[in-house]
């Protein structure tokens, strides 16, 4: 899946390249990853229509979309390497880091009966949530399957989202006061955890 979502990415970031600045062309993938990553490729002319509703690059709809349809059949040695892997934000920018060790943090503050309550209560919240499709796949390994959470390439939106989402099923359960608890504790224990994580903490709260 992840594979599968890397190169699908490069695709959309060699399609895009020769219409827009660096930081359009960042937002714009973030954009198509959070909101058409899981849809079928033909929904590749509604985030055309999307990206060029205004400014230069309303003239040039077709031709993006071409090179999006080129660049999505190109083989993977033709295609720009992954922006989310060689970008300098990408490169600092340690936010899925961050993610990971709160979320950890965040269970290993509950007792047994209130993480297996939040793990059933978060599965239960996750398909309303329109998340990325690689996204949604690691939170199900994890919280269904039991596999390793690690490093979401997602953006600072999604990352909070799925925070919030936390939070607020913990205020469900526990109650505001006690929650506040919970995620205080978690916060202080991914800070002793991985303290690199630390700077990137405060954008997910």
């Amino acid at each position: 899946m992840n594979a599968d979502i890397s190169q699908r990415r490069r695709a959309i970031y060699t399609g895009l390249k020769p219409f827009m600045d660096d930081d359009s062309l960042i937002d714009a993938v973030m954009h198509w990853e959070e909101h058409f990553a899981s849809a079928p490729r033909f929904t590749l002319q509604k985030f055309v229509s999307e990206l060029c509703r205004e400014g230069d690059l309303r003239s040039r709809r077709a031709d993006i979309l071409l090179s999006l349809v080129q660049a999505m059949n190109m083989p993977s040695q033709s295609l720009l390497p992954d922006p989310v892997q060689s970008s300098p934000a990408a490169k600092t920018d340690r936010s899925g880091d961050a993610f990971v060790a709160l979320a950890r943090a965040l269970f290993d503050a509950l007792d047994n009966d209130q993480r297996y309550q939040l793990r059933l209560d978060m599965l239960a919240s996750l398909d309303g949530m329109n998340l990325p499709a690689h996204v949604l796949h690691a939170m199900n390994r994890w919280l269904n399957d039991n596999q390793p959470l690690e490093n979401l390439h997602a953006s600072v939106t999604v990352l909070r989202a799925l925070v919030n989402r936390f939070y607020v099923l913990l205020c469900e359960r526990l109650g505001p006061v006690n929650a506040d608890k919970a995620l205080s504790r978690a916060v202080s224990r991914a800070q002793a955890s991985d303290p690199a994580v630390a700077p990137n903490l405060p954008s997910l709260l």
